[in-house]
């Protein structure tokens, strides 16, 4: 199965910051009203936003995966407890995961991710701090439930706070889909601002179905999400779900609706090609936006 973290990457994380996404300036636009300008700002964060929280999604399915507490299978039985070295999966590189009880068939048990002073996957991304999981069941078990915590937790320089919680659905096909909250998150800027952002959407797997790993998975992305930022909230839904698979570094497809004080705006991945470029269109006005792979 292919997971979100492969989904996930760098480019959407760092969308924030590339975009310069909390203070963008106007373009030329003399029709462009500031509502539209901050419909903009506030659409382009949020999906950085966004991706921040659904990095923790994909550490704790591959380091589940590597600590046996992902399926009934047993394919990596010498793994229970272990500090995973970078030759282990790359997106948990250099954490010290361990297990209470570190038996892993046990149940409700605690899995800690614990990435310290930090440390970089090869894919790019820093983390540091530690992801307090707290599992029922393992994590692709219908009706578990899988609560996220964080300790001191960053991505980049983002500081994430809040509650991260999922429950598996085994779907028509043996398909595993994972209906997702997150609920009272913020996020702490490098430069020390804070915002919130809270959001429900549903992983609906349409690809690797059947095989024990996570490492060959599609999932189509749905559901909505709010955000706030310098006393501004904005709402997003998803009107095309959004594509992602493990052989392209971004989301390749997809829309999602942006709604601020009346004026609305779309964002748009593309139609399924695998590069690294969206756009978000306002009234007249559509800005590119190159995400970094």
């Amino acid at each position: 199965m292919k997971t979100p973290l492969n989904f996930i990457r760098t480019a959407t994380i760092l969308a924030a910051l590339v975009l310069s996404t909390f203070s963008c300036k106007k373009d030329g636009s003399s029709s462009q009203s500031g509502n539209d300008q901050t419909t903009i700002d506030l659409a382009s964060s949020a999906i950085g936003a966004e991706s921040l929280y659904d990095d923790a999604f994909d550490v704790v399915a591959q380091t589940s995966e590597q600590s046996n507490v992902s399926t009934s299978s047993t394919s990596n039985p010498t793994i229970n407890s272990t500090n995973l070295s970078v030759d282990s999966y790359t997106a948990v590189a250099c954490a010290v995961v361990t297990l209470s009880p570190q038996d892993p068939g046990v149940f409700p048990k605690t899995m800690t991710i614990d990435y310290g002073s930090g440390c970089t996957s090869v894919n790019g991304i820093t983390r540091k701090g530690k992801l307090t999981v707290n599992l029922t069941g393992k994590v692709r078990s219908a009706g578990s439930v899988i609560t996220v915590s964080f300790d001191n937790y960053s991505v980049n320089g983002y500081g994430l706070t809040g509650t991260y919680s999922l429950i598996p659905v085994i779907a028509s096909g043996s398909g595993v889909n994972y209906n997702v909250t997150i609920s009272n998150g913020s996020i702490t800027t490098p430069s020390g601002a804070v915002y919130t952002y809270s959001g429900t959407e549903t992983f609906t797997q349409t690809a690797g179905i059947g095989t024990t790993t996570v490492t060959d998975d599609t999932y189509e992305i749905t559901g909505g999400f709010s955000y706030s930022a310098n006393g501004s909230s904005i709402s997003g839904t998803i009107t095309s779900p959004l594509i992602r698979s493990a052989d392209c570094p971004n989301i390749t497809s997809g829309t999602v609706a942006f709604l601020y004080k009346g004026v609305n705006g779309v964002l748009d991945f593309g139609a399924g090609t695998c590069d690294n470029v969206a756009t978000v269109k306002v009234g007249l006005t559509t800005k590119t936006i190159t995400l970094p792979r």
